[in-house]
């Protein structure tokens, strides 16, 4: 039981380094390298990197899913006041993040007014992630 509590913590960690990792790629080194491209080549670019990193985004996404809702079993029953009112401000911020990483990423032509926006709402994200964080290493205070 110890090795499957280790590896799930493991894969939420990971996969959270992976999802804020893009995210800050994409915000200060990709968003910054397209500007003086022309538009034909930032297309290209853009289409040749969104499927790894939908890929990428979705694998990571699934990962915290999976790992968070396993430890979250694991410590819900040793919290203490405030820990759920906490956690689901956490969780909430989280889906909101998702959603975002889920419109940039996305193939469908209905999202293109979105990412149109993508400096704006990578720097959202990116401010939501920072809060998630914090809120995260407050809630391992919260258990008795």
């Amino acid at each position: 039981m110890l090795i499957l509590n280790l590896m799930m913590r493991w894969l939420h960690i990971f996969s959270v380094i992976a999802a804020v990792g893009a995210t800050v790629f994409m915000r200060w080194v990709l968003l910054p390298s397209l500007a003086g491209l022309p538009d034909e080549a930032k297309d290209l670019l853009l289409k040749n990197l969104s499927k790894r990193v939908r890929i990428l985004i979705h694998s990571a996404i699934g990962g915290i899913l999976l790992s968070g809702l396993y430890n979250t079993h694991l410590l819900w029953k040793s919290s203490v006041f405030p820990y759920g009112l906490v956690y689901a401000l956490k969780v909430g911020m989280a889906l909101g993040i998702f959603w975002v990483a889920i419109f940039l990423t996305s193939s469908n032509p209905k999202r293109a007014a979105f990412q149109a926006n993508r400096k704006k709402w990578l720097a959202v994200s990116l401010t939501l992630a920072i809060i998630v964080v914090a809120l995260s290493a407050y809630l391992r205070t919260l258990h008795y």
